[in-house]
Protein backbone atom coordinates (compact mmCIF):
# COMPACT_ATOMS: atom_id res chain seq x y z
CA UNK A 1 0.00 0.00 0.00
CA UNK A 2 1.48 3.62 -1.02
CA UNK A 3 1.06 6.41 0.57
CA UNK A 4 0.71 9.74 -0.58
CA UNK A 5 2.48 12.67 1.54
CA UNK A 6 2.73 16.16 0.12
CA UNK A 7 6.19 18.03 1.66
CA UNK A 8 5.76 21.51 2.39
CA UNK A 9 8.73 23.82 2.23
CA UNK A 10 9.54 26.81 4.29
CA UNK A 11 9.81 29.37 1.97
CA UNK A 12 13.50 30.76 2.86
CA UNK A 13 15.72 32.94 0.96
CA UNK A 14 17.34 30.21 -0.23
CA UNK A 15 14.65 28.04 -1.54
CA UNK A 16 13.74 31.17 -3.19
CA UNK A 17 17.01 32.27 -4.68
CA UNK A 18 17.20 28.39 -5.85
CA UNK A 19 14.28 28.88 -8.19
CA UNK A 20 14.84 32.36 -8.97
CA UNK A 21 18.29 30.99 -10.83
CA UNK A 22 15.74 28.05 -12.91
CA UNK A 23 13.34 30.64 -13.80
CA UNK A 24 15.95 33.22 -14.19
CA UNK A 25 18.08 30.71 -16.78
CA UNK A 26 14.56 30.02 -18.48
CA UNK A 27 14.02 33.54 -19.46
CA UNK A 28 17.74 34.06 -20.52
CA UNK A 29 18.47 31.50 -22.36
CA UNK A 30 15.64 32.99 -25.44
CA UNK A 31 16.70 36.58 -24.79
CA UNK A 32 20.57 36.15 -25.32
CA UNK A 33 20.07 33.70 -28.22
CA UNK A 34 17.33 36.64 -29.92
CA UNK A 35 19.87 39.26 -29.20
CA UNK A 36 22.98 37.34 -30.37
CA UNK A 37 20.85 36.35 -33.65
CA UNK A 38 19.50 39.51 -33.93
CA UNK A 39 23.04 41.06 -33.43
CA UNK A 40 24.99 38.99 -35.49
CA UNK A 41 22.87 37.36 -38.06
CA UNK A 42 20.10 39.92 -39.00
CA UNK A 43 22.05 43.54 -38.59
CA UNK A 44 25.74 42.04 -39.10
CA UNK A 45 28.22 42.03 -36.45
CA UNK A 46 30.37 44.57 -39.05
CA UNK A 47 27.33 46.97 -38.94
CA UNK A 48 26.86 47.34 -35.04
CA UNK A 49 28.19 51.12 -34.06
CA UNK A 50 26.46 53.83 -31.63
CA UNK A 51 24.04 54.67 -34.56
CA UNK A 52 22.53 51.17 -34.81
CA UNK A 53 21.79 51.88 -31.31
CA UNK A 54 20.98 55.02 -31.15
CA UNK A 55 17.96 54.10 -33.51
CA UNK A 56 17.11 50.62 -31.08
CA UNK A 57 17.09 52.90 -28.18
CA UNK A 58 15.05 55.74 -30.20
CA UNK A 59 11.81 52.92 -29.54
CA UNK A 60 10.68 52.23 -25.87
CA UNK A 61 10.55 48.34 -26.54
CA UNK A 62 14.31 48.32 -27.21
CA UNK A 63 14.97 49.78 -24.32
CA UNK A 64 12.95 47.87 -21.96
CA UNK A 65 14.29 44.61 -23.86
CA UNK A 66 17.87 45.85 -22.78
CA UNK A 67 16.99 46.61 -19.44
CA UNK A 68 15.50 43.39 -18.79
CA UNK A 69 18.18 41.25 -20.30
CA UNK A 70 20.76 43.22 -18.05
CA UNK A 71 18.39 42.72 -15.08
CA UNK A 72 18.32 38.86 -15.57
CA UNK A 73 21.45 38.25 -16.83
CA UNK A 74 23.77 40.34 -13.79
CA UNK A 75 21.12 38.98 -10.77
CA UNK A 76 21.38 35.45 -12.27
CA UNK A 77 25.05 35.93 -12.00
CA UNK A 78 25.15 37.44 -8.66
CA UNK A 79 23.26 34.56 -7.04
CA UNK A 80 25.52 32.27 -8.69
CA UNK A 81 27.97 34.38 -6.55
CA UNK A 82 26.33 33.69 -3.61
CA UNK A 83 26.03 30.28 -3.59
CA UNK A 84 29.98 30.02 -4.26
CA UNK A 85 30.80 32.24 -1.71
CA UNK A 86 28.18 29.90 0.57
CA UNK A 87 30.61 27.24 0.34
CA UNK A 88 33.21 29.32 2.21
CA UNK A 89 30.98 31.79 4.54
CA UNK A 90 30.06 29.07 6.67
CA UNK A 91 28.11 31.12 9.91
CA UNK A 92 24.92 32.85 9.65
CA UNK A 93 26.77 36.12 10.51
CA UNK A 94 29.12 35.56 7.48
CA UNK A 95 26.28 34.95 5.03
CA UNK A 96 24.02 37.93 6.35
CA UNK A 97 26.73 40.08 5.83
CA UNK A 98 27.32 38.93 2.18
CA UNK A 99 23.57 39.08 0.84
CA UNK A 100 23.67 42.44 2.40
CA UNK A 101 27.08 43.10 0.25
CA UNK A 102 25.60 41.54 -2.96
CA UNK A 103 22.43 43.09 -2.75
CA UNK A 104 23.76 46.39 -2.63
CA UNK A 105 26.48 45.57 -5.42
CA UNK A 106 23.77 44.02 -7.39
CA UNK A 107 21.39 47.48 -7.17
CA UNK A 108 24.63 49.43 -7.61
CA UNK A 109 25.71 48.41 -10.95
CA UNK A 110 21.91 47.72 -12.06
CA UNK A 111 21.19 51.49 -11.42
CA UNK A 112 23.85 52.34 -13.26
CA UNK A 113 23.23 50.54 -16.21
CA UNK A 114 19.42 51.18 -15.89
CA UNK A 115 20.29 54.71 -16.15
CA UNK A 116 22.69 54.54 -19.34
CA UNK A 117 19.89 52.81 -20.90
CA UNK A 118 17.29 55.26 -20.03
CA UNK A 119 20.01 57.65 -20.46
CA UNK A 120 20.15 56.47 -23.90
CA UNK A 121 22.98 57.74 -27.07
CA UNK A 122 23.32 61.31 -27.17
CA UNK A 123 22.48 62.44 -30.52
Amino acid sequence: MATNRRVRIKPTLDVTAWKFMRLSAILLIPMVWFHTIFTTLIVGAENVNLNLVAARWATISWRVYDALLLAFAFSHGITGLRQVLFDFATGATARKTLNILLLLFWLALSVVGIIGIVGGVAK
